[in-house]
């Protein structure tokens, strides 16, 4: 009897890659064969898209104190989560201590146009502070809008969850439905919300169109995963499976990472590489570059910078990395040829957006009337653009609920804010905060990083000195279109006969399976980890499960 160890290689140190280690441990004492883990991630921080920076916004005065600065922390990438609908994370944070560091946000929005011809602010969440009734959502159109959107919401997350519509169906289908023929569309969910619509109503149609016009199609452009051709051509899928996720609940519970993003990936870092209990060991390698060369035999990595130098040997290979990354690091040896056929054929439909995120001071970017100023503020585009890009701004005083900690609301100003942009360009270089070290004595391998290890700085070609110690970083998103569907199918169904093929001791299969956020949905942090779940569950079988 082979009592060999099961050698498993992950590239990839974002939440799937730790999260895949994770899941793997937690099946250590529930099957019969032993098990190492090896993650590489070729940058020196972990985090993948989610990474944290810290910044000075000035000397922080106190009676009788002497100055200091007044360092605060703000999330490039991913920023909140919800522990209402968050399953798998909530269970991970609580396993290893982190759950007491998820703090509430203020979840408050703002639609606006730069001439504040429209000028919108969504305060149902808004505990503390004032709203402006001449632009609360609630009071517009004499109370009818804002009912009429939960109505619309309601019914695009019942035809999602239905199952009966193709990805292939858009947003634009749905709401010429509704403008259309709303009573056929909205009845049903207005019932069961108990809103009473007049259907009659001949300022319903245009009324249906204002909400696809000023709230939704901003909203979805604000989506990271959003098509920079426009919300209009993407599944309705898409957004609405995100809108249930991210934003669903009764009622949601939308948090923020106190200190960070990063760091509780930093935390998960740690609880694998050195469990309180016995458990697989699991190494996670950073700042090492690799590639895989593949055979029915096995996987063989190799350092690309010392290819002669360092070298490692694995049974089987996980990628956790973007779609467009993966097949680079990969070379697929003799009999593996319609595999990579087949893997490129798969991979190729998901397509890359980028973009800058910015830490700054420039108020320019948000509302002109500050009274409008909110946790996310979302610009509407002109009804004649045809280009769609990422943007969305943060104020982070907000995000981080400065309301509910005082020692931060005691400080005052400054506010300070994160914006999502096409263009570095279009933040003023003076109002870019610098990034400072993080003034935490753990996790240290964020205290010790420098700038262009977390997201995919190292990837632009190289920037002056002054530029590179702002706080902003690139990242890089898949869009989450009918394609990408395609490719999540079809990369499940290679996963389970690769999956199965192992589990019965097959020898002529490739051994390489797919995790990573474009694998599942729109890549969040829960879809992340549903994927490693699912996977190590494929994997082991019915002996172990990390899903029940």
């Amino acid at each position: 009897m082979d009592t060999s160890p099961l050698r498993i290689a992950i590239i990839g140190g974002g939440v799937s890659g730790l999260s895949l280690a994770y899941y793997l441990q937690k099946l250590g004492s529930q099957v019969p064969q032993q098990i190492e883990v090896t993650i590489f991630e070729r940058k020196a921080t972990l985090g993948g898209n989610a990474e944290t920076v810290w910044v000075d916004l000035g000397s922080l005065r106190q009676p009788e104190k002497p100055e200091l600065p007044y360092r605060r922390w703000a999330d490039l990438g991913v920023n909140d989560v919800n522990l209402a609908t968050y399953h798998h994370l909530r269970a991970i944070l609580s396993d290893i201590g982190e759950l007491e560091r998820m703090k509430p946000l203020e979840n408050t929005e703002s639609y606006f146009t730069r001439d504040g011809t429209i000028a919108l602010t969504d305060d149902s969440d808004l505990v503390r502070g004032v709203s402006d009734p001449a632009h609360e959502l609630s009071r517009v159109e004499g109370g009818n809008l804002a009912p009429l959107i939960d109505v619309v919401h309601q019914s695009a997350i019942d035809l999602v969850e239905s199952r009966r519509i193709m990805p292939r169906y858009t947003v634009d289908d749905f709401f010429d439905s509704c403008v259309a023929t709303p009573a056929e569309m909205l009845a049903a969910a207005a019932d069961r919300l108990k809103i009473r619509i007049d259907w009659q109503d001949p300022a319903l149609p245009a009324r249906l169109e204002r909400i696809r016009r000023i709230i939704y199609y901003p909203r979805i452009s604000a989506m990271y995963f959003a098509d920079d051709r426009g919300p209009g051509g993407m599944p309705l899928q898409a957004p609405f499976e995100y809108y249930r996720i991210q934003e669903g609940g009764s009622p949601p519970d939308r948090r923020y990472f106190q200190h960070g993003s990063q760091h509780w990936l930093e935390a998960l870092a740690a609880h694998i590489s050195n469990p309180k209990t016995p458990a697989p060991r699991v190494n996670i390698l950073r700042g090492i570059d690799v590639e895989a060369s593949l055979s029915p035999q096995g996987v063989v990595l190799n350092e690309r910078t010392a290819p002669n130098e360092r070298r490692w040997e694995a049974d089987l290979l996980i990628m956790a990395t973007h779609a467009e990354d993966a097949l680079p690091m990969l070379t697929f040896g003799e009999g593996l040829s319609a595999t990579q056929r087949s893997l490129q054929h798969i991979l190729s439909k998901v397509r890359y957006t980028r973009s800058y995120s910015v830490c700054h001071t420039a108020a320019v970017r948000l509302p002109p009337n500050r009274n409008l100023w909110r946790t996310y503020n979302i610009e509407v585009h002109n009804p004649e653009d045809t280009f769609f890009p990422y943007r969305i701004d943060y104020v982070a005083n907000r995000h981080q609920n400065d309301a509910e900690n005082p020692a931060y609301n005691q400080a005052g100003l400054p506010q300070f804010f994160v914006s999502l942009v096409d263009d570095l360009n279009q933040i003023p270089r003076s109002e870019m905060l610098d990034r400072r070290p993080s003034p935490l004595d753990e996790p240290t391998a964020i205290v010790a990083a420098a700038p262009g290890e977390a997201g995919y700085r190292d990837q632009l070609p190289p920037l002056d000195n002054a530029l590179e110690a702002k706080a902003w970083t690139l990242f890089k998103h898949n869009v989450l279109d009918a394609n990408c569907l395609e490719a999540q199918a079809e990369i499940e169904c290679y996963n389970q006969t690769i999956a199965q093929g192992h589990r019965e001791g097959r020898q002529d299969l490739c051994p390489l399976l797919f995790a990573g956020g474009w694998t599942r949905g729109a890549g969040l942090q829960e879809q992340c980890l549903e994927q490693s779940a699912h996977l190590v569950t494929l994997l082991m079988g019915d002996t172990a499960s990390t899903e029940r």
